[in-house]
């Protein structure tokens, strides 16, 4: 009896990560941002729209690169009622209201920063990601893609919206 106690012990804390771990098909997390930089500020996840959320920072070349990326998949999708959100991750975030001010309209987009870092942990960690930039899709309130914005195309977004229009709700998360 005792051996079950220490074995049940041990493993309660992988169980409880298990369950909160991120895939594409789950409810999206309700951790966002509470500081915003510009653009549409988004304090809750709607079902009925679409969401990009990209995680990103001043210092990550490759973040810099997709800005203009982002920028045009928010222009070509906006009256599909997407909305692309940049957040900023805690790492250098003393850097991003200057940075996202310099650039105007070259970063077109709603931009948000992670200040302490809590929603890094709610949508990243939770997804196992390790590096940035990582652009979660969020399609009647479910993932639908996680990975690089630069794989992400307005047509894959309008198949994963077309995708979430035709799936069962999501499943609470316990």
């Amino acid at each position: 009896m005792r051996l079950l106690s220490a074995l049940l012990l041990t493993l309660s804390p992988l169980v409880s990560l298990a369950a909160d771990k991120l895939e594409v098909g789950d409810k999206a997390p309700t951790k966002l941002p509470s500081a915003w930089i510009k653009g549409e500020r988004v304090a809750s996840l709607d079902p009925k729209k679409t969401y990009v959320i990209e995680f990103w920072a001043t210092w990550c070349p490759p973040c810099v690169e997709s800005i203009p990326h982002l920028t045009e998949l928010q222009a070509k999708l906006k009256d599909k009622g997407v909305t692309v959100v940049g957040v900023h991750v805690s790492r250098g975030v003393e850097e991003a209201d200057a940075f996202v001010r310099k650039l105007g309209k070259k970063m077109d987009y709603s931009v948000a920063k992670d200040t302490n870092g809590s929603v890094g942990k709610a949508w990243l960690t939770a997804a196992g990601q390790g590096g940035i930039p990582c652009s979660f899709v969020v399609a009647g309130g479910k993932v639908a893609y996680i990975g690089h914005p630069m794989n992400l195309t307005a047509d894959k977004i309008a198949g994963l919206i077309e995708e979430a229009k035709s799936a069962d709700p999501a499943p609470a998360k316990k």
